[in-house]
């Protein structure tokens, strides 16, 4: 399966992140990709004021990212949006959409693990206005079943350990990673996924700075399953392929049995 992989600046304009993203998708398109793939937010990033005007066009977003897949004839993953939670004013679920190539949003995943971190240059607690998602979730793209995760759930193994158990061979991580936690962390913890779990990880992330003005690490990764870094972006805005095959996963396998010598007697996995 052919990818296209979007690294992205997003701003606090919505109408320009829009513009932004379907100009991505039609390179995309034109560059042959099955699959396009964008990160965490990268619709929107704005200062906490406007964010509830942003959360109530949900419905109207979704429908038109499903369309524009439907018009392109690929599977695309927009990132991820802001979805109201019943019966709040402000709250609101990370979720991130898979939407097929007949404009079809086959798979939702709510991100479980909320960012918090004391840092030096800005206190994060997402918590405060994000609510939790409870359900890990795989779906098919392409005859490979994939792992949905956003941003901070990387630093979790056991959602991967269970997304792995439910069938998946790739992750896809959208994420929107600081930079001092992406200098220290953010390779290391992809390619450990991988070699864990002996699958793709797909992990496109925010580059430069917010609509927070706030900096973010950019560095977006496609690893194979044996831990090895295929593509490895710096840190501006761009897009680039990849090939997801089987046979990667087959030929990853038949070198060190690591799923079949697990012990769920000992550590069960959900």
């Amino acid at each position: 399966m052919k990818l296209a992989m979007i690294q992205m600046q997003t701003s606090s304009s919505l109408e320009e992140n829009l513009k932004k993203m379907r100009a991505f998708l039609e390179q995309a398109k034109t560059g042959g990709a099955e699959l396009a793939v964008f990160p965490e937010m990268a619709y929107f990033s704005g200062t906490k004021e406007k964010i509830p005007a942003i959360t109530a066009q949900f419905s109207q977003l979704k429908k038109k990212f499903e369309a524009w897949a439907k018009e392109m004839n690929l599977y695309f993953v927009p990132g991820t949006l802001r979805e109201p939670v019943e019966g709040t004013q402000d709250r609101y679920y990370n979720t991130l959409l898979c939407i097929d190539p007949h404009g079809d949003t086959f798979a939702s995943y709510r991100k479980v693990f909320r960012f918090r971190a004391n840092l030096p240059h800005h206190r994060y607690d997402e918590s405060r206005f994000c609510e939790g998602g409870t359900e890990a979730v795989v779906c098919e793209m392409g005859g490979i079943k994939w792992g949905l995760a956003i941003c901070f759930d990387l630093r979790f193994p056991e959602l991967f350990r269970t997304l792995r158990k439910k069938g998946a061979r790739a992750f896809l991580i959208p994420s929107a990673f600081t930079v001092p936690t992406g200098e220290a962390h953010w390779e290391v913890l992809l390619r450990a996924r991988a070699i864990e779990n002996q699958a793709f990880v797909i992990a496109p992330d925010q580059c430069l700075t917010s609509g927070e003005n706030l900096a973010q690490y950019g560095h977006s990764l496609v690893v194979g399953p044996w831990g090895d870094p295929k593509v490895k972006l710096g840190n501006k805005e761009e897009m680039i392929f990849s090939d997801i095959s089987s046979k990667e996963l087959e030929e990853c396998e038949s070198k060190i049995s690591v799923w079949e010598s697990r012990n769920e007697r000992v550590f069960p996995i959900p």
